[in-house]
């Protein structure tokens, strides 16, 4: 088993937020609404807070990051991306159950978004117990309701 540790992000982790962003998430922007770099930078820019961001890292190695916040008794995960290099390792899987045993035992429900065409990961959270809630032109967006 990958082992990974998570670390707080700071301001200088600006690039790197969006090369991972950019590997692990790429493939799918482009299919949803084509990928347009400086557009990408702009958002990356009015999106980029080093305040809820963890990098994920594989040794001293960058293998993704991790977006989560608490809003209204909810913890909201705003982006879990794994790179290229380190998907199918478990590591996403972890986190997502780490997430949820913290939530299940705070009685806090957990919400994220995944786009449409990222089936992968829509599977993947339906298996930890994700229900869909609503559905946009370009997302599903889903909720994790711990058992009371």
């Amino acid at each position: 088993m990958t082992e990974y540790t998570l670390r707080n992000a700071t301001v200088n982790d600006y690039e790197l937020s969006f090369e991972i962003r950019k590997n692990a998430l790429g493939e799918y922007v482009s299919q949803t609404w084509g990928w347009d770099e400086n557009w990408q930078w702009k958002y990356h820019k009015d999106d980029f807070n080093p305040d809820i961001l963890k990098i994920i890292e594989v040794g001293q190695e960058p293998a993704g990051s991790l977006e989560i916040y608490s809003e209204d008794n909810h913890m909201i995960v705003s982006g879990l991306y794994i790179t290229d290099k380190f998907q199918n390792q478990q590591i996403g899987t972890r986190i997502m159950t780490s997430i949820l045993r913290d939530a299940s035992a705070n009685s806090a429900n957990v919400k994220l978004q995944v786009l449409k065409v990222n089936l992968k990961a829509k599977a993947l959270y339906e298996r930890l117990g994700f229900k869909v809630f609503e559905i946009t032109d370009t997302h599903f967006k889903m909720i994790f309701k711990p058992v009371e």
